[in-house]
C-alpha cells in the first residue's frame, strides 16, 4: 500500500471518529438544596429505562456538579436523583435538552437495617450508642454513676469526661447543648432512669458549616431521654439528716427538669454540711481547642497564695469539713430548627474548715531546712456567675455570642503553730465581665470567619499577718481590659482545606500594691505600673482528609510591642517581639477500630507579663514573691505520639500516648532563704527543663455488661534547674503510677467492685547527694447486695498504706456501710454510717520542686445518716 493511501485511510479513520464523537449525548447539570440553594455532594445520579433498570450512573461533586456521556440520546429514559435525608427526584430525558439543575427538599429516611450488637452497646458509623439500662444497677442514682460502668468512658476526679482517652468537645441533652460546658450538673443531678441512652458521636464536629471543611479529633457526647421523661417536669428530692462531728448534720437536694422540642430547663438546689463537694458540679468543663499561643480567654493573677490545704490521693470529702449550698438554673429556648437561645445563673457559698499537719523539707546545696507547720483554717467562699447565649447553627452560617458575669468574695482566716506560729486573714473578692462573638459564613466552598473577645476585670487583694505584736499587711489591686479579635478565610480544594486567619490581641493591665510591716532591706515593697501589650498575628493552616490521612499544618506568624511603665521608679521600657510557632498534627485510621496520631509544635514561649513587677509582694506569712522585667522569650518543643483502638460491639477499648517536652528559658526560678522569710523570683540566667510522659489505658466489658476490667497507668520524669541561694541546684523527679480496677456481678443480687493503685514519686539532687522517695498503695473493695430489688446494702472498705520512708510507713482503713429500702419505684429510705472505725487522720508525702511536703489530715469522724429519696 502507497504512502498516498495510507495516509487517506488514516484520515478517513479520523474523521469518522470525530463524527461519532459528534453524536454523543451528555447530561450535565448541578444539584442544591432546594431551601438552602447549598450544593449537594455524593448524590446518585442514575440514568434508567421504563423498566426501571440502570443503564448509567455517576455522583455529584462537592459542588453539586455531576456530568454522565451517552453514545446516543436514549428515548424513554428518565434521569433520577437520590441521596439519604432528601427525597428521591427524576426527570424524563429530553433530546432537545442537555442541562439538568435540580433542587432536592429533605426527608426523613426510614432505613431497614440490621445492627450486630453487644449487650447494652450499638455501633452505626461513628456514633457508639450505650442503653443505659444494661449498666445501671440498684446502687445507682445519678447518670454520673453509670457512666464510670460503661466501657471506654472514663470520669476524672474534676468531673470531665473522656471517651477512649479523648477530651470530650460537646456535652448534648436531646441534640441541645443547654450547659455549655458545665455538664457536670447534668451528670451529677439526672437521674438514670430518665435516661434511655448515652451516644458518644466521634470526631464530632459541631458546627455544621465546617462539617466537611475542617475535621475534628475529639467526641461528643449525646443525652437521649426515655419518652416518658420528656415534656412534662420531672426530678428528684433527697433530704436527711445524722449525727457526727457537728451536733446535727444535714443534707438536702431538690433537682427539677423539663425537657420538650420548643425548651428546655434544669435547676437544682443543693446543701450539706457532710463533706460533698457540691461547689464543682459548677466548673466549666468545656474543650479548649483553641490556639495556645493566642488564647482567646484572659484571667489575672492571684498573687496571694493564702487557702485551705488540698487533699490528694484520697477521696477529698473524707476530709472536707464544709457547709455548702448551691442554687443553678439553667434554660435553652428553641429558636427554630438551627437556633438557641440559653441562660445559666448560678450562685455558690462554700464555708470550709481545714486541719492540717505538715513538714516541709527544703534540700539546700548544704544543708536542708525544715519548717513545721501546723494549719487550722476557715474560709468563706461565695461565686455569683450568668450568662446569656444566643447560638445558630446551620450549614451556610454560624452565629454565637456569649455574655458572661463572674463575681467572687471569698475570704479566710488561718491560725498557723509550729516554727513560725501567726494568724492570717485574706480577702480576695473579683469581678469579671467578658463578651464573646463568633461568626462563621460559608458560601459553596469558602468560609469567612470573625471571632471578638473582650473581658474586663478587676481584683482586689488584702492579707493580715500578725505574729506576735509584729503585723504585716499587703494590699494588691489590679485590672485589666483584654481583646482578641481576628478574622479568617477558608477554601475547601478537596482534598484540602486552605485558611488564613489574621487578628489583633491586646492587653491593658494595671497593678498597684503596699506591703507594710516588712524592712526596706529586703527591697522594694510597692509596686504601681502599666503594661501594654498589642499584638498582631497572622496564621495560615492546611488541613488534608483523604484515604484514612488526616493531617494540619499550623504556622502562626505574631510580632507583639511590650509597653511597660513602673511610676514608683519613674521607669519605662519598650519592647517589641517577633515569634513563630509552627505545628503539625497527623492522624492516620489504619482500619475503623486502629488510628493512631502524631503532633509537634516548637514555638517561643508566651512573655508572662504578669510576672513583671519589681516590688516584693507577701503571698502568705512565710513567702515574697519578686517578679522580673524580662522579654526574653524561651523555646518549647513538645512531640506526641497516640494511638487507639476499640471493637465497641465487644467493649473492648485501648489508648496509649508519649509525650516529650524541651523547654528552654533565658530566666530561672530563684528562692533565698532571708530570716523566716523565702524570697522567691526569677534570674536572668539560661535555664532548660526536659519531661517524658506516658499513660495508657485499657478497659474490657465481658458478657455481661456489669462486668468490667480495666488498667491504666501513667509515668512521668523531668530534669530541670533552680537557684538557691545563688547556687544553681539541677534536680530529676520522678513518678509512675498503675490502676487496676474490676467490677463484677457475681449473681443477679451480687455486684463486687476492687480498684487498687500504686504510686511511686522520687527526687534526687545529684549535687546536693539529695534523695527522697515516697510510695503509696491503696485499694476499695465494695460489694452490693439487693434483694427483690426491694433491699439493697453495700459495704465499702478502704486500705492505705503510704511509706514515707525506708522506716516508716503509715496503715489507714476505712469502711462504710449503707442500707436502702425502696418502697416503691419512687420512695426510697436511706440509712449510712461512714467511717466505721472512726479513724482520726490520714498522712502522705508530695514533692514540689526540691521541696518535699510530708502531711497529716484530721478525717472526718464517725457519721450517721438517715434520708429519704423521691423521683417524680
Amino acid at each position: 500500500m502507497s504512502f498516498l493511501l495510507k495516509c487517506c485511510c488514516v484520515l478517513l479513520f479520523v474523521f469518522c471518529v470525530l463524527h461519532l464523537n459528534a453524536q454523543e449525548f451528555v447530561v450535565r447539570g448541578r444539584v442544591a438544596d432546594e431551601k438552602t440553594k447549598v450544593p449537594l455532594s455524593h448524590v446518585l445520579v442514575t440514568i434508567r429505562s421504563s423498566e426501571n433498570k440502570v443503564v448509567k450512573y455517576t455522583q455529584t461533586d462537592p459542588d453539586g456538579k455531576y456530568g454522565i456521556k451517552l453514545s446516543e440520546f436514549l428515548e424513554n429514559h428518565k434521569l433520577c436523583f437520590s441521596i439519604l435525608g432528601y427525597a428521591s427526584q427524576s426527570v424524563v430525558l429530553n433530546k432537545e435538552q442537555q442541562t439538568y439543575d435540580v433542587y432536592m427538599f429533605e426527608k426523613a429516611t426510614t432505613i431497614k437495617e440490621v445492627i450486630v450488637k453487644a449487650p447494652g452497646i450499638h455501633e452505626k458509623g461513628d456514633t457508639i450508642t450505650y442503653v443505659t439500662s444494661s449498666f445501671a444497677g440498684v446502687e445507682d442514682k445519678s447518670l454520673a454513676d453509670v457512666l464510670k460502668k460503661m466501657p471506654g468512658i472514663e470520669i476524672e476526679e474534676s468531673g470531665k469526661i473522656k471517651y477512649n482517652g479523648v477530651e470530650i468537645n460537646k456535652f448534648y441533652i436531646e441534640g441541645k447543648d443547654l450547659l455549655g460546658g458545665r455538664y457536670g450538673l447534668a451528670t451529677n443531678n439526672v437521674h438514670h432512669q430518665d435516661v434511655g441512652s448515652v451516644e458518644v458521636m466521634e470526631n464530632h464536629q459541631p458546627i455544621k458549616a465546617l462539617q466537611d471543611i475542617s475535621f475534628s479529633q475529639n467526641p461528643a457526647i449525646n443525652i437521649r431521654l426515655k419518652e416518658d421523661a420528656k415534656a412534662r417536669w420531672v426530678g428528684t428530692a433527697n433530704i436527711g439528716a445524722g449525727d457526727g462531728v457537728d451536733p446535727f448534720l444535714w443534707n438536702a437536694e431538690l433537682v427539677g427538669m423539663r425537657f420538650t422540642s420548643k425548651m428546655q430547663t434544669l435547676n437544682t438546689y443543693k446543701t450539706n454540711n457532710t463533706g460533698t463537694n457540691i461547689v464543682k458540679e459548677t466548673n466549666s468543663l468545656s474543650f479548649d481547642n483553641r490556639d495556645n499561643n493566642f488564647p482567646k480567654s484572659y484571667s489575672l493573677k492571684d498573687y496571694l497564695e493564702v487557702e485551705p490545704d488540698y487533699l490528694s490521693d484520697i477521696d477529698v470529702d473524707r476530709v472536707r469539713f464544709n457547709e455548702s449550698h448551691l442554687i443553678s438554673t439553667n434554660n435553652l429556648w428553641s429558636l427554630g430548627k438551627n437556633g438557641d437561645l440559653t441562660s445559666q445563673i448560678t450562685y455558690t457559698n462554700n464555708r470550709l474548715e481545714s486541719n492540717v499537719h505538715s513538714v516541709v523539707k527544703y534540700f539546700l546545696a548544704d544543708s536542708t531546712i525544715v519548717n513545721e507547720e501546723g494549719e487550722s483554717s476557715v474560709s468563706h467562699q461565695n461565686h455569683l456567675s450568668g450568662n446569656v447565649v444566643l447560638n445558630a447553627n446551620t450549614p451556610t452560617y454560624y452565629i454565637k455570642n456569649k455574655l458572661n458575669a463572674d463575681i467572687y468574695w471569698d475570704d479566710i482566716d488561718m491560725l498557723i503553730s509550729g516554727t513560725y506560729p501567726n494568724t492570717q486573714s485574706a480577702s480576695t473578692p473579683y469581678r469579671s465581665f467578658s463578651n464573646d462573638f463568633e461568626m462563621i459564613k460559608r458560601s459553596e466552598n469558602r468560609t469567612y470567619t470573625l471571632n471578638s473577645y473582650n473581658s474586663y476585670q478587676v481584683k482586689h487583694q488584702y492579707l493580715d499577718v500578725v505574729k506576735g505584736d509584729d503585723k504585716d499587711r499587703q494590699e494588691i489591686n489590679s485590672s485589666a481590659f483584654y481583646t482578641n479579635t481576628n478574622t479568617a478565610l477558608a477554601f475547601y480544594l478537596k482534598p484540602f482545606t486552605l485558611s488564613m486567619k489574621m487578628g489583633v490581641l491586646g492587653v491593658i493591665r494595671k497593678m498597684d500594691s503596699e506591703l507594710t510591716g516588712i524592712p526596706n532591706t529586703f527591697g522594694q515593697i510597692e509596686n504601681d505600673l502599666y503594661v501594654l501589650n498589642l499584638t498582631g498575628y497572622i496564621g495560615p493552616e492546611l488541613e488534608y482528609k483523604n484515604n484514612g490521612l488526616e493531617a494540619k499544618f499550623n504556622v502562626p506568624f505574631s510580632y507583639f510591642p511590650y509597653r511597660y511603665r513602673d511610676y514608683v521608679l519613674d521607669e519605662k521600657k519598650s519592647v517589641s517581639k517577633f515569634m513563630i510557632a509552627p505545628r503539625m498534627y497527623l492522624r492516620y485510621h489504619f482500619t475503623s477500630r486502629l488510628s493512631a496520631s502524631i503532633s509537634a509544635s516548637l514555638a517561643k514561649k508566651p512573655i508572662e507579663e504578669q510576672q513583671f513587677y519589681k516590688g516584693l509582694l507577701l503571698q502568705n506569712y512565710r513567702n515574697l514573691s519578686r517578679g522580673i522585667l524580662n522579654f526574653d522569650a524561651g523555646i518549647r518543643k513538645s512531640v506526641m505520639l497516640s494511638t487507639h483502638f476499640k471493637v465497641p460491639l465487644k467493649a473492648f477499648f485501648a489508648n496509649a500516648s508519649v509525650i516529650r517536652v524541651w523547654n528552654t528559658s533565658k530566666r530561672i526560678r530563684e528562692r533565698f532563704f532571708v530570716d523566716e522569710f523565702i524570697v522567691n523570683g526569677f534570674a536572668t540566667q539560661e535555664s532548660t527543663l526536659k519531661m517524658w510522659m506516658a499513660n495508657g489505658q485499657i478497659s474490657k466489658g465481658l458478657s455481661n455488661p456489669h462486668n468490667i476490667l480495666s488498667i491504666s497507668g501513667s509515668y512521668m520524669k523531668f530534669r530541670a534547674n533552680t537557684l538557691q541561694n545563688d547556687i544553681e541546684t539541677p534536680y530529676s523527679s520522678v513518678r509512675w503510677d498503675v490502676k487496676p480496677k474490676v467490677k463484677l456481678r457475681m449473681l443477679s443480687w451480687l455486684n463486687i467492685s476492687y480498684e487498687m493503685k500504686y504510686m511511686k514519686e522520687s527526687l534526687s539532687a545529684s549535687s546536693t547527694g539529695t534523695y527522697s522517695s515516697s510510695e503509696m498503695f491503696s485499694q476499695v473493695l465494695s460489694g452490693n447486695f439487693a434483694y427483690k430489688s426491694k433491699w439493697y446494702f453495700q459495704l465499702l472498705g478502704e486500705h492505705y498504706n503510704n511509706r514515707l520512708s525506708s522506716s516508716n510507713s503509715k496503715h489507714l482503713f476505712l469502711a462504710d456501710a449503707e442500707f436502702t429500702y425502696s418502697i416503691n419505684n419512687r420512695w426510697e429510705l436511706n440509712f449510712a454510717a461512714k467511717n466505721i472505725f472512726d479513724e482520726k487522720e490520714y498522712n502522705y508525702s508530695i514533692y514540689d520542686a526540691l521541696t518535699r511536703v510530708d502531711k497529716e489530715y484530721e478525717i472526718r469522724p464517725r457519721t450517721i445518716m438517715a434520708s429519704i429519696f423521691f423521683r417524680f
